[in-house]
């Protein structure tokens, strides 16, 4: 039953936990901390632990409530409004992407409703002189808190902590008043700032309470003045002053004296302390107490208030007052009455306890009065055991012809006097017996002494003090001698110090004493001193000496023998004068031991097979000379026993051959580029082709090993930079070596831009310009080419030549690099430079209007025309005025107003929209004089005139008007008694179409010489050809009337106009009003005979005609209206 019960039990429990879905590892946490106030904001964060943040959705829970849920973000942030939100906060989240959820864990959140006051706990508030205290700030229990600082005094306050840190504790060496507050969260939230703490900084000036007057004993009723005084220079200073007494403490005050008069209150400590005027946050420490002790009666204490088992003490009782017979008297222990008496107003008592120890007082009663006083108290402290004197000596030492003082005392204790003792080997004695003090005496004696004190009646004695030994100094002098007398000593040698007794100190008979850094020896007939030396051994030996038969007198210590032991086993060192024997020669190899002295050297030499001592004599041997090669080492030897330096370093001395080595470097260029590779030899000349050599490399950041290979090949870079050397040596022989070769100098550059230089950016008309390519002032290079269009990018020389100059006659942009060495080694490319065919195409710039005066203000179109074939060619166009030069462009017009700056050539030049590369010359010059506009004259002729043509001409244009008004939409013609008119409606209708306008109308009149009038093409006719032209919409516009008489044969011609280069033309301009269409009314007459043609498509101006304009204000009648 048990077992299956419970294996159903731990079945249950698995399935539940595998059936529930949930898991307890999510983590809530909660910033900045579980105890928020009233306006914090306060941070949920919920970590799943797993997945993604985004592959959850998330629930805050707050007990048991949700409030808060979200697809993807795992944290809120909430401002805490009310104590309602304190309560039990967990988190859920369930993963999207299957059924399993998670649970956190339950943060307990306390809001409080008031906001919080930070507490300033000062370490000490007085700074000790040259010192610091602490500073602390808190907020209660709550944590997360980074706290700032402020100081102020009394004008103004600054923030003296403003960092992100967390400033809790603070240590501050300045005196004013700090307080602090507390800032948390995001935003931040801040505390109250905390009470004011006043920290007072300390001077180092000491202070010092005198009285006045200076009697040891003040009675109640006396006045006293006590006074504060700054010493250490605070006299130049003006002070304030604070004075404490047994019950109160004063204000600070100006003056530095306390005038009071005396009551038995009045008893206890006083002290003052000071600060400048001008400072309140530093002062003086408070000044040693000054013990005012006020009194009606005095009761004295003998012989003292502290007394031991067995003395005699003696109370008085001293009323001030009357006579001693005339009062009764009371002795008080601890307010306990001992003692009465009528007239004795003293008692004596032997001491037989320490319960006799308290606080003693007396009382008397006047007889003849009521009056009563109290004496001052005296705490009497009784001591068990019995006392012992103390002797201090001023020295245990007399020197020569001098004294030493000796000085006898009981504690603290007062009333005795001290009796002296001294004794020698054979004798004690007493030597002073005398009824004074004798605390202090001289003694210029040697021997032991000893003194004890006597007080009381009868005599109370001490017990006697413990011995001092008191030497007297000797005269000789005494000197320590080390044997060696090496100056620097190695741990492990031996050595020896004797002492010796100088000035006549031959004949006697001493004993010696020793002082080291570490022991005092006793006194012994033996005046040396042996022993092995170590690191613990350095430091100052002493010695002195004394008589064998007077144990009280000796010498001084002798001066400091220093001795000073070096750690560890010192190595000797060898130095070569030289490394490599000279052809020929030798060096010369130097041992030694620091700067140590003493030493003989003993010299070994190994070679691949033997190891052998080359010096062994009783010699120095510091400086040996060798002309074999080999492997060299050394050591010292000094002492006895002999002591041992560890061997020297090796040292390899190489003989050198008398061959010569070379270093010759591949490929051989003058410069050098980074990423390049060399490759360099060392060759070994005279004769050194038979040996079988080994070889090693020196160059500006390496030594290379020893090596079989006599070639060196590596990338340089700029770092490669210096000079490289080799040497050889043969490989059965590891010591001889030739000399280092000179210097290969190897100089880097940074990689290299090749340089394109064109003879010129221009292909004239069937010719070609040349390319030269290069690498600065280097060599060895050769060169590719490459060329690109908008359509492609080619190299177009490949092959294996130099190619530095090569010559084109293709337009494109051109760039080059050079290339050398094996494996081959690129340049960077040159510079793009582009290069422009010239096509032959002739390109002239016309200008319209082609008044050869033009004037500020006007218009001008300027037109770029290609030639000679260009017709069928999409063109784009360039221009270059005085002041600019245009952008390609597909337009070939250039329209500008005129201005005095306009003034200069004009050129232009074109090329095919489909290449970039090749275009035309520039056009001949187009020359542009601008002109201001003119004044009118005073001279009534040409007046006249221009008043003549306006009639004529208005007169012309109402005739045609009338015409065209009666004709309506169609053209006519009409014949009278001597003019034959032609109508022809094909010839209207091309006209009409060929107008500026679709609605305009033209009217052709014709008149002819004789009555043919059906062969019209042979006959002489007169054309009279007015035109109205619409040139600009401006306000501005002009209006020309044209008006012409042509003879020439009549020929209809759809295709052109009957344009007279010779014709006489008059030309009105017309002002048109502002209400019409402005357009432009040409007025042209001209005679001229020939045959004529009807055009179609243009009308005709002459540029050559003599013209003459007059400027009319246009009608609105004509509107934009062509009538030819």
């Amino acid at each position: 039953m048990g077992p299956t019960f419970l294996c159903e039990l731990g079945l249950f429990f698995l399935c539940t936990l595998l059936c529930s879905g949930h898991a307890q590892d999510a983590v809530l946490t909660v910033e900045p901390s579980s105890t928020i106030f009233i306006g914090e904001t306060v941070s949920f964060k919920c970590d799943m632990k797993e997945g993604k943040h985004t592959d959850w959705e998330y629930k805050i829970i707050m007990d048991g409530r949700e409030i808060f849920n979200s697809n993807t973000n795992k944290g809120l942030r909430l401002k805490v409004a009310s104590t309602a939100q304190s309560g039990k906060y967990s988190c859920s989240a369930h993963r999207k992407s299957s059924q399993n959820t998670k649970n956190s864990n339950t943060v307990s959140v306390t809001v409080k409703a008031d906001k919080p006051r930070a507490t300033l706990t000062p370490g000490s508030t007085i700074i000790p002189v040259g010192g610091s205290v602490t500073l602390t700030c808190s907020v209660g229990s709550s944590a997360g808190w980074k706290y700032e600082w402020f100081r102020r005094d009394p004008n103004t306050e600054v923030q003296i902590r403003t960092d992100d840190q967390q400033n809790r504790v603070i240590r501050v060496s300045q005196g004013e008043i700090y307080r602090c507050r507390g800032r948390r969260g995001n935003p931040d939230y801040y505390t109250d700032k905390s009470d004011d703490v006043t920290i007072e900084i300390t001077l180092s000036n000491k202070v010092v309470v005198k009285g006045r007057p200076s009697w040891p004993q003040i009675f109640s009723g006396e006045t006293i003045s006590l006074t504060c005084e700054v010493q250490e220079g605070g006299e130049t200073t003006e002070w304030e002053y604070r004075w404490r007494g047994p019950h109160q403490t004063t204000q600070w005050t100006h003056n530095n004296y306390w005038i009071f008069n005396v009551s038995e209150s009045s008893s206890g400590d006083y002290m003052c302390k000071s600060r400048r005027r001008d400072d309140s946050y530093s002062s003086t420490e408070w000044s040693e107490a000054f013990n005012l002790s006020a009194s009606n009666a005095v009761l004295t204490v003998e012989p003292s208030s502290t007394i031991f088992i067995g003395e005699t003490v003696s109370f008085k009782c001293d009323m001030k007052e009357g006579e001693h017979t005339d009062w009764e008297y009371k002795i008080i222990m601890d307010g306990r009455e001992i003692l009465n008496s009528n007239t004795n107003k003293g008692l004596r008592l032997k001491v037989a306890s320490t319960a006799q120890s308290g606080k003693y007082s007396c009382s008397a009663h006047m007889k003849s009065s009521q009056n009563t006083k109290n004496s001052n108290t005296v705490s009497v402290t009784v001591k068990a055991g019995k006392p012992r004197a103390t002797l201090t000596p001023g020295s245990t030492i007399i020197p020569v012809g001098g004294s030493v003082t000796l000085t006898c005392s009981v504690g603290s204790s007062a009333g005795w006097k001290y009796e002296w003792f001294r004794r020698d080997p054979n004798t004690e004695v007493q030597i002073r017996t005398d009824n004074q003090q004798n605390r202090v005496i001289r003694v210029s004696e040697g021997g032991i002494y000893h003194c004890r004190g006597r007080r009381g009646n009868p005599d109370y004695y001490t017990d006697k003090s413990d011995d001092v030994t008191i030497e007297i100094t000797f005269s000789n002098k005494v000197v320590v001698k080390g044997r060696p007398s090496w100056p620097q000593i190695f741990s492990g040698e031996t050595i020896s110090l004797t002492c010796e007794v100088q000035e006549g100190g031959e004949t006697t008979e001493w004993e010696y004493r020793w002082r080291g850094p570490n022991q005092t020896t006793q006194w012994t007939h033996n005046n040396y001193w042996t022993f092995n030396v170590s690191e613990s051994s350095s430091g100052d030996y002493m010695c002195k000496s004394r008589r064998r038969d007077d144990s009280y007198s000796s010498t001084e210590w002798s001066e400091a023998f220093n001795l000073s032991v070096s750690t560890g086993k010192p190595r000797a060192t060898l130095t070569p004068g030289s490394t490599i024997i000279p052809v020929g020669g030798s060096v010369t190899l130097t041992c030694s031991v620091g700067s140590s002295a003493g030493w003989k050297y003993e010299w070994f030499r190994r070679d691949q097979n033997t190891d052998v001592q080359i010096r062994t004599d009783d010699q120095q041997n510091r400086v040996i000379r060798v002309s074999q090669r080999g492997i060299y080492h050394c050591r010292g030897r000094r002492g006895n026993p002999d002591y041992y330096t560890d061997k020297s370093n090796d040292v390899t001395i190489e003989k050198t051959f008398s061959n010569k080595v070379v270093v010759k470097g591949r490929p051989s260029w003058s410069q050098i580029f980074s990423g390049e590779t060399i490759s360099l030899t060392c060759e070994v000349q005279e004769g050194g082709e038979t040996t079988e050599w080994e070889y090693r490399w020196r160059g500006p950041n390496q030594t290379t090993q020893w090596t079989h290979n006599n070639y060196w090949i590596f990338n340089v870079s700029e770092s490669s930079s210096g000079d490289y050397m080799c040497k050889s040596r043969r490989r059965d022989d590891s010591y001889s070596s030739t000399e280092w070769s000179e210097a290969f100098n190897l100089s880097v550059s940074s990689k290299p831009r090749a340089t394109l230089t064109p003879g010129s950016t221009i292909i004239p008309v069937g010719g070609s310009v040349t390319l030269t390519c290069s690498v600065g002032s280097s060599a060895g290079w050769k060169y590719e080419w490459f060329r690109r269009d908008p359509n492609t990018d080619v190299q177009i020389r490949t092959d294996d030549q130099q190619n530095r100059v090569i010559r084109v006659s293709e337009g494109g942009i051109y760039s080059c690099r050079g290339r050398r060495g094996n494996p081959d080694y690129y340049t960077d490319k040159s510079n793009d430079v582009t290069i422009e065919k010239t096509f032959s195409n002739k390109v002239v710039v016309k200008g319209r209007p082609s008044w050869p005066q033009i004037f500020s203000g006007e218009t001008i179109s300027l037109t770029c025309e290609v030639q000679e074939g260009g017709e069928t060619t999409e063109w784009e166009y360039r221009w270059r005025g005085p002041n600019q030069t245009t952008q390609w462009t597909h337009n070939n017009y250039w329209i500008f107003n005129v201005s005095e700056s306009s003034s200069g050539d004009y050129m232009c030049k074109s090329r095919r929209r489909d290449d970039s590369y090749s275009s035309t010359e520039w056009s001949e010059a187009f020359n542009l004089s601008a002109s201001t506009v003119p004044r009118t004259g005073n001279s009534s002729f040409p007046a006249l005139l221009i008043v003549g043509l306006i009639c004529g001409l208005l007169l012309i244009l109402l005739l045609l008007l009338c015409r065209f008004i009666q004709s309506k939409d169609s053209c006519f013609a009409s014949t009278n008694q001597t003019i034959n008119q032609t109508i022809n409606q094909d010839d209207a209708r091309d006209s009409q179409h060929a107008s500026p306008h679709q609605g305009d109308a033209c009217l052709y009149e014709s008149v002819k010489d004789h009555d043919d009038t059906d062969n019209v093409e042979s006959g002489d006719v007169t054309y009279s050809l007015i035109e109205f032209k619409n040139i600009t919409q401006k306000d501005d516009s002009l209006l020309y009337a044209e008006v012409s008489h042509k003879r020439a044969k009549a020929k209809r011609n759809k295709e052109k106009s009957a344009s007279a280069a010779a014709e006489e033309v008059t030309y009105s301009e017309v002002k048109s009003q502002p209400a019409l269409d402005y357009s432009l009314l040409y007025a042209e007459v001209s005679h001229n005979r020939g045959k004529v043609k009807i055009h179609k498509g243009k009308s005709a101006p002459a540029a050559a005609d003599e013209a003459v304009y007059s400027e009319v204000k246009s009608k609105p009648a004509l509107s934009n209206t062509e009538i030819k």
